[in-house]
């Protein structure tokens, strides 16, 4: 049992005089010392009915499709009337709260939640910034998601806010139509937040970077509209007002973007190695400013909007499956260097190396023949994180080399009059502007819709079993093809993966594998020389099919192998055909032209 401490609401249930018609469900979050990561959260719930209320805190957050831990953060303070009288609670099962209401429809209930983790997901305060993903802070009522609701945040003096979510002076509160807005839409504060906006499309754009960047403000502005006008020029859609993007830069490495709604949160890092080229042409680690940026941007269309119908509506309590993602995510990482490539911020042979080193990375994972395009995306849920070695793989490379797959065959089949820009439009007007999400079928349907003919036989072979795509066949469309080359480094591979010299994988059918070496070994000599780093591995000077002495240490006996070397990984890249047809050339040049 828990008991409600009035007192430690005190300060936060004040309302202003000037509030208008507060909704039902409201939020109000303060902090304390700015070093111990603590948020403290009020919780008022109205208009209750029923004996008992129970209040849960997500299991899982938009943009990451496992479940996450967020229970694990949280220390219930308690729960009470409106006017302070205490009401007994408790906790009933991993992350859910009961409250006896003993007949009180209006209940306040109080909680800490610990937010020191600083990435584009979770949520952080400490000094000098707040970076709150509200999904990990704030709960719900099951059954009252669809209700509007408001946050106000205790701000120190000095602090500026940015959000996508709008300020409502009557409330002292960003409000939003409900549960599922407010918890996707990420908001940063700090007294060193710096805000620039552009307009563009018809909309305004607001940009918010926190941390040390060597950039240039006015360039980048000019960058992030032309991604914004490449891709509203895809989806000939903008359903939304105003956009912000959130950009963290912190002093060591780190890199992730999640999106959202009406906005994204970028964290990247340390900023000393994103700063600005002089030239696009060689972009640097820039390029994943922008690419990210292009990401998270088009998710706003394709996921946010465009959704599985098996997240329609979305239940942050349970997993639901689709085997969807990686059109979902996939396709969203094809358009987002797509866009990069007609927004003239990316070169055409930087555009097809980037294509080239995703179909490399799937074409040549031993995963591909096990799991399935479709199974990758059903089962992220329980395999994202560490499954069995070489049996699983990312539905980001899956879709978005399936992406440039289907985009080709789409311009083939309709003779260059239709892509799969076309068949995004037709997602978008056949579910989203109907109030429904995507079925498991639907995405074949559109293509099919929109070109006229049957991909049953392409997704039977690509998506639900393990076939090996013709690469050469699809890029012919646009008069090129996938070459292999010898791969820079060592000519040869044991067939091991290794955290530093103790093996963590070890590649079915390889040399490594016929040999008998085994996870957990370590190597401790190649042909009788000591060696106490991957340096000391074998390489130049040797070719596929000649053979090394592996001495591994295990556990604590040590035994000599010997294994045969077989050939390091090939180098995929994209190059003309020696005589592409005019068909083939018009195709390539509307595929890669510029907006």
């Amino acid at each position: 049992m828990h008991r409600f401490i009035p007192a430690l609401l005190a300060l936060l249930l004040v309302v202003p005089s000037n509030a208008q018609d507060p909704p039902a469900i409201r939020y109000e979050i303060s902090w304390g010392a700015p070093n111990d990561h603590w948020l403290n959260v009020t919780m008022h719930v109205s208009a209750h009915e029923g004996e008992t209320l129970d209040v849960r805190i997500p299991y899982w957050r938009p943009g990451r499709y496992v479940i996450q831990n967020y229970a694990k953060d949280i220390v219930w303070i308690g729960a009470g009337t409106a006017y302070g009288r205490a009401l007994e609670s408790r906790k009933i099962d991993r992350n859910t709260w009961q409250v006896d209401t003993d007949g009180a429809s209006d209940i306040v209930l109080s909680y800490r939640q610990y937010a020191e983790q600083l990435d584009a997901g979770s949520s952080y305060v400490g000094q000098g910034r707040l970076s709150l993903n509200p999904i990990t802070a704030l709960m719900n009522v099951p059954g009252r998601e669809a209700e509007p609701v408001s946050l106000r945040l205790a701000l120190p003096d000095g602090w500026r806010v940015a959000t996508a979510l709008d300020f409502d002076p009557s409330l002292d509160a960003w409000s939003a139509e409900d549960y599922h807005e407010l918890v996707d839409s990420p908001f940063l504060a700090s007294p060193d937040l710096v805000v620039r906006s552009f307009e563009a499309v018809g909309a305004t754009f607001d940009i918010a970077v926190l941390g040390a960047w060597d950039y240039d403000p006015e360039r980048f502005i000019d960058h992030v509209r032309r991604i914004v006008e490449a891709q509203v020029a895809i989806m000939q859609d903008v359903p939304f007002d105003r956009y912000v993007f959130l950009y963290q830069f912190l002093p060591y490495e780190s890199g992730h973007g999640v999106e959202h709604r009406n906005s994204t949160s970028v964290v990247l890092g340390p900023g000393s190695m994103v700063a600005m080229p002089e030239s696009l042409d060689e972009p640097g680690y820039y390029f994943y400013v922008l690419s990210v940026a292009s990401h998270e941007f088009f998710h706003l269309w394709n996921v946010e909007r465009i959704r599985p119908a098996a997240m329609v509506p979305t239940d942050y309590s349970r997993e639901q499956y689709t085997t969807l993602m990686w059109l979902f995510e996939g396709i969203t990482d094809y358009y987002g260097d797509l866009a990069l490539l007609r927004a003239g911020l990316i070169t055409e042979e930087r555009f097809f190396a980037q294509l080239a080193g995703a179909v490399q990375y799937f074409d040549l994972d031993p995963a591909r023949k096990v799991t399935t395009v479709a199974m990758s995306s059903f089962d992220s849920w329980a395999k994202q994180d560490d499954p069995p070695p070489y049996t699983f793989y990312s539905f980001y490379t899956a879709g978005k080399v399936l992406g440039m797959v289907l985009d080709l065959e789409v311009r083939e089949r309709t003779g260059g009059d239709k892509s799969l820009d076309d068949v995004m439009r037709h997602l978008y007007d056949t579910y989203y502007r109907n109030g429904e999400g995507v079925p498991e079928d639907g995405f074949r349907r559109s293509l099919e819709e929109v070109s006229g003919s049957s991909f049953e036989e392409f997704f039977d072979a690509y998506v639900f079993s393990t076939e090996d795509v013709d690469w050469d066949a699809a890029l012919a469309h646009a008069g090129l093809r996938l070459a292999r080359t010898p791969g820079e480094g060592s000519p040869v591979r044991l067939g091991i993966s290794l955290d530093n010299l103790r093996i963590t994988a070890v590649a079915p059918g390889s040399g490594a594998f016929r040999a008998g070496l085994d996870e957990e070994d370590v190597i401790v000599a190649v042909d009788g020389e000591r060696i106490g780093d991957a340096s000391g591995l074998p390489g130049e000077g040797l070719a596929p099919g000649d053979t090394v002495a592996v001495t591994v240490d295990r556990w604590g006996t040590e035994r000599t192998v010997r294994v045969v070397l077989g050939a390091s990984d090939p180098h995929y890249s994209i190059v003309p055909l020696d005589s592409p047809d005019n068909r083939q050339l018009e195709i390539r040049e509307a595929w890669v032209a510029k907006h």
